[in-house]
């Protein structure tokens, strides 16, 4: 009996070791395709990542040339900027009444500063009214204007806007109209 305990005892390792190996080479390349599986997925998932970043960086340059374009126009209608300074929009002159072509304010801050010359002081009268564009009911009114002087319109939405210059018995009369440009 020792003979035949000796005997299972050596021969039933190397049964249990060959089984393993055996085992072993066949789970093997299951795991290795579920792990390359894994691989491709993870590769997958930061490729997409990689498209949608990219459809942001599109997006975000599209945005950029938009705005872009706005700062140009708003060049071209401003004309050369001073920031942090008044800026001269427009220059009206007369001797009689007049409704402006329109002008526009790019900011909230605007200043008029007008002068007029009568021969008939004692007679005479001066008023302007700010309009905006589309508006029927004016935005601000200055009345019983001095013979010169500054106001200002403050807080208006940046748009189009004229002036209805108002007067009676005056010679003559000039107009400006500045808008402030923060820094």
């Amino acid at each position: 009996m020792e003979k035949k305990t000796l005997i299972i005892a050596s021969v039933g390792p190397l049964i249990g070791l060959l089984i393993g190996v055996v085992l072993g080479y066949s789970v093997s390349p299951s795991l290795q395709i579920a792990q390359t599986q894994d691989l491709q997925n993870q590769i997958n998932s930061l490729q997409s990542q990689v498209d949608n970043l990219q459809n942001q960086v599109t997006q975000k340059d599209s945005q950029i040339q938009t705005l872009q374009q706005q700062v140009s126009e708003l060049e071209t209608l401003l004309g050369s900027i001073r920031k942090g300074n008044w800026n001269l929009i427009e220059t009206f002159q007369g001797s009689s009444g007049l409704k402006t072509d329109y002008f526009y304010v790019a900011e909230t801050e605007l200043r008029i500063n007008w002068t007029w010359v009568s021969s008939v002081e004692q007679f005479a009268s001066f008023s302007i009214y700010l309009y905006k564009q589309g508006q029927s009911v004016y935005t601000e009114a200055f009345l019983f204007l001095q013979d010169e002087g500054t106001t200002f319109a403050h807080n208006i939405a940046p748009a189009y806007y004229y002036l209805d210059i108002s007067e009676a018995n005056l010679d003559q009369w000039t107009v400006t109209v500045d808008v402030w440009i923060p820094e």
